[in-house]
């Protein structure tokens, strides 16, 4: 099926790429602010470590019935159409976030805020993936989640600008968050829906427009995802995800407190760092954007996995701190765009058009999972154990996805996705 893309001018791929895709840029924003305004609310508060996780990872906890229930609606009543509500979720339970008396409505409006930002990681890249052109499809995806970082970045200077306000500068914080997805939201109402969506449903007509049962293959409900080679997939997509967020985000949320702990005891300068593992990040993913149509998918994924596994690992053995630490974490932040963002958008290559959003919700949904888990568990493991089993253990995690992608994985750079998805058999 010939791309959408391909039908219309580049100012416009751009505009369609950029609102469709927004919703990574408001995850990078809201995940990075919270990690740095817990330094304050959690003396605030007074949270105890339990709490402190829990309030780390509330909306990624949201996330998981989030990208499970809009992933399935998704694929009954199109992409296009929910790609507001998910962040209207987001825009109001920012905002209320913002005036949390305690833990337990911070924790409430941070989980209901998760839920719309859940909903937008399988309506955003399962439509990318529909309306991008097979030989720069991994380019335009990858592209898609390299504004998480930027999202992380606008995070940084926007704390920047309100910590001079005084104690209470986080409630800024939420609330310019709020106010940034308002202009997205306006945006997305105007979305052209997804040609392979159309396709299936019967609603659009051409020469080269394949027939409903081409696009579905045989798959006509989301229970047909745990049947067969489907279910193989469906295990193999969702498992590498959940090892890769129990370390990516077990230790990616707490950058700002690493670097506090072992690097800067000054709150400005510990911010700093943050913004340089932001901007590494962000080139790593540049990077990536260019070669993982040249190199493929499975060798992107497995070069991620890898380094970040010894990153942690060796770093754990040696007890890295002070500058070594940030150039670690630097390094760390960087390569793990290569891994993350295979394992984000691998779902909506596998699987046909009748429940391609289903199964990138079920898979960011047991992703989720394990970012909670690691999110969690990480400051509790770290008072147990100590910092460098810590970082072992979570080394272990990427390593372990590693082994699976190799036994596992299956090329799909460069191919259309009638030849990369499958059916039942």
């Amino acid at each position: 099926m010939k791309s959408y893309f391909e039908n219309i001018p580049l100012q416009q791929r751009l505009l369609f790429f950029i609102v469709a895709a927004s919703g990574f840029l408001i995850d990078g924003y809201d995940l990075s602010n919270i990690s740095f305004v817990l330094l304050y609310i959690s003396k605030q508060f007074a949270l105890t470590s339990l709490e402190y996780g829990l309030l780390s990872s509330a909306s990624l906890a949201g996330m998981i019935p989030g990208a499970l229930i809009f992933g399935y609606i998704s694929d009954k009543m199109g992409r296009s159409k929910l790609m507001t509500i998910d962040l209207i979720f987001f825009t109001v339970f920012a905002i209320l976030s913002a005036f949390s008396p305690n833990f337990l409505v911070m924790y409430i409006s941070r989980f209901l805020l998760g839920v719309g930002i859940g909903g937008d990681y399988p309506l955003s890249s399962t439509l990318i993936s529909e309306v991008a052109p097979s030989n720069t499809r991994g380019r335009y995806l990858t592209g898609a989640i390299s504004l998480y970082w930027i999202g992380t970045a606008i995070s940084q200077l926007v704390i920047l600008g309100v910590l001079g306000t005084g104690p209470y500068f986080w409630k800024w914080v939420f609330i310019i968050g709020g106010i940034v997805a308002i202009p997205i939201i306006l945006a997305r109402i105007k979305l052209s829906e997804s040609p392979r969506w159309l396709a299936l449903k019967g609603k659009l007509k051409g020469e080269d427009v394949p027939k409903p049962e081409e696009e579905s293959k045989g798959v006509n409900s989301f229970w047909d995802m745990f049947k067969g080679r489907l279910l193989i997939l469906l295990l193999f997509t969702s498992t590498i995800w959940f090892l890769f967020d129990v370390a990516a985000y077990g230790i990616g949320l707490y950058y700002p407190l690493i670097l506090h702990t072992l690097a800067f005891p000054s709150a400005y300068k510990t911010l700093y760092g943050t913004l340089a593992i932001s901007a590494s990040a962000l080139a790593f993913y540049l990077v990536g954007t260019f070669i993982i149509d040249i190199i493929g998918r499975k060798p992107t994924l497995s070069i991620g996995l890898g380094v970040m596994g010894l990153i942690l690992i060796i770093g754990g053995l040696i007890s890295i701190k002070g500058i070594s630490a940030l150039i670690a974490f630097m390094l760390f932040a960087g390569i793990e765009q290569w891994a993350g963002a295979v394992t984000l958008f691998y779902p909506t290559e596998l699987f046909p058009t009748s429940v391609r959003s289903s199964a990138q919700g079920f898979a960011t949904s047991i992703s989720r999972v394990g970012s909670v888990l690691g999110v969690t568990i990480f400051p509790e493991m770290v008072k147990a154990l100590g910092f460098s089993i810590s970082l072992e253990f979570f080394g272990s995690m990427a390593i372990i996805a590693l082994v699976l992608s190799l036994v596992l994985g299956k090329e799909t750079s460069r191919k259309p996705l009638e030849e990369t998805s499958e059916g039942l058999k």
